[in-house]
């Protein structure tokens, strides 16, 4: 995450830039994300900017150059930095993710993060089934019973035994690409599973079906063990309905959520 190694890198003067840098990648990646800078929007000159933000213009220099790496704004001559369209920015950036967790619920990325899920998860669970070491098993039932023992007092550690959970049956299946998958997508994991359990009014057929998936997997049957994680995707989709207002002519997150889980049918 840049905006951490920025806090932890340098000594003495140079720390205090890059933490400064920090904040004003913090403070603008929030406002773009969050939608009070749209697409377009071009920002003011460097110095009316460093002054708004109280920083030096190397260190505002700094944190442009981190968001322009994140697709989120683009520096022209003549023309200044203006910010760019969502269809830009990298979604599965630590920092984006973060942004957008703490902005309103956004259903175009909801949507798409189940449609992804949808695609590759099913997959991985059953190559998990035919694959995993006795130790993998091992590692997936303690995920599941440390989210079954989380639930309902302790919400951030059922997430991160969640988070395990779908981490380890990616590591599983033995496919170099996903096991790198569930580094990358650690963060929008997170951020869809503290945005379900905002609204779900009960854990008990979330924890079956997160104990279908795991039980198919140790009795080494694919088939169960991927439409046991569509079952789940499923009900992930179910959770998320009443986050996003539906809008006409479009299936609603529930419908494509349900579709991306049963691979396009």
């Amino acid at each position: 995450m840049i905006v951490r190694a920025m806090r932890r890198t340098g000594r003495g003067g140079r720390d205090i830039k890059l933490r400064k840098a920090a904040g004003v990648l913090d403070k603008l990646g929030r406002l773009i994300v969050d939608g009070s800078y749209a697409p377009d929007h071009r920002l003011p000159t460097e110095e009316e900017l460093a002054q708004t933000l109280s920083v030096s213009r190397a260190s505002l220099r700094e944190g442009l150059k981190a968001l322009a790496g994140k697709g989120l704004i683009e520096s022209r001559a003549r023309r200044g930095t203006t910010i760019l369209a969502k269809s830009h920015w990298d979604m599965l950036d630590p920092d984006v993710l973060r942004w957008m967790a703490a902005a309103p619920p956004d259903e175009e990325f909801l949507i798409g993060l189940l449609e992804a899920r949808g695609i590759f998860e099913p997959a991985a669970a059953r190559l998990a089934a035919q694959r995993a070491s006795a130790a993998q098993i091992m590692e997936i039932e303690r995920a599941f019973r440390g989210m079954a023992d989380s639930l309902p007092h302790d919400l951030d550690a059922c997430h991160q035994h969640d988070l395990a959970f779908h981490e380890t049956i990616l590591r599983a299946s033995g496919n170099v690409v996903l096991s790198r998958l569930a580094i990358a997508i650690r963060a929008a994991l997170l951020t869809l599973f503290r945005i379900s359990a905002n609204v779900r009014k009960s854990y008990e057929n979330s924890l079956a079906e997160h104990w279908a998936v795991a039980a198919a997997i140790r009795k080494r049957a694919p088939d169960d063990a991927e439409e046991a994680m569509k079952v789940l995707l499923a009900g992930t989709a179910r959770d998320l309905v009443p986050v996003v207002r539906p809008r006409p002519n479009r299936q609603s997150v529930q419908e494509r959520g349900r579709k991306a889980a049963r691979g396009g049918r």
